[in-house]
Parts: structure tokens; sequence; C-alpha cells
């Protein structure tokens, strides 16, 4: 076999190669990509709708995310983002990169949000049950975090 043909099958393998791997990692990052907004989609259908009826017995009790401003349920969405992140062991500067905080325009929003995952990305001990954790990141956007 000549040289050229030599190098010219091993051009072509590295060229299917490269194209192999660029459309694998297209593949994942929209299954990636998609996955969260499915999920965030099937958690609003699965909250219950208000009871009809003006009982104050009979009508289901609101949580905090429900009542909370929606810059405060944004960061609740990124705080979910975040220990989801850590339990699946992605990396902080993926996180970061997510479209609920890197497409954020204001810059200061955008920090708050960076400053949100961070602090629950590296939250030491367990994690707390979906109330608590609504609570606390709704009670500290209140606190701390001024409406966009």
């Amino acid at each position: 076999m000549s040289v050229f043909l030599r190098w010219g099958i091993f051009g072509i393998i590295g060229f299917a190669a490269l194209m192999y791997a660029y459309n694998a990692s297209k593949r994942m990052a929209e299954k990636h990509s998609a996955q969260p907004v499915a999920a965030v989609s099937e958690q609003v259908a699965a909250e219950p709708e208000p009871a009809a009826e003006p009982a104050a017995e009979l009508a289901p009790a609101t949580t905090p995310a429900s009542t909370a401003p929606p810059h405060c349920q944004a960061e609740l969405v990124v705080a979910q983002r975040a220990l989801e992140a850590r339990r699946e062991g992605v990396p902080l500067d993926r996180l970061l990169r997510i479209q609920e905080i890197a497409w954020q325009e204001p810059a200061m929003r955008r920090q708050r949000l960076e400053e949100v995952a961070t602090r629950w990305y590296g939250l030491e001990g367990e994690e707390p049950v979906p109330e608590a954790l609504s609570i606390r990141v709704v009670s500290d956007c209140v606190h701390f975090s001024p409406a966009p």
C-alpha cells in the first residue's frame, strides 16, 4: 500500500470519528436541555387546581412557592436545579450556564441567581425536603433579593 493511501484511510477514519463525537455531543446537549423543561412542566401540571368552594377548610393549603413573586419562583427553580446537579455530579460551571441563570439580562439578577445556585450546590449535609426548600428559598428571596 502506498503512503498516501494509508494516510488517506487514516484521515477518513479520523474525520468519521470526529463527526460521530460531534453528533453524539449534540444529541447529549439536546437531551440535557430538554429534560429540565419537561420536569418543570410536569411539576406545574401536577399542582392541584384550587377548590371551587369558598370554605377555608376545604381549600388546598397554599405553599410559599405558589404565592411567591415570579422572581422568587425563578430562584426556587434554580435551587432545585442546583440540588439536582449536585446529586448527579454535574460540575458547578455547567450548572451556572443553564438557561435560567446565564440568559438573565440584568447583570445583578444573573449574579443573584448564580449566588443561589452556588449556595445550594455547595450545601453541607442532607438535602431539605421540597416544602422546606421552597420555604427557605422564598424567604431568602423576599428578604435579600429586590424585584427585577
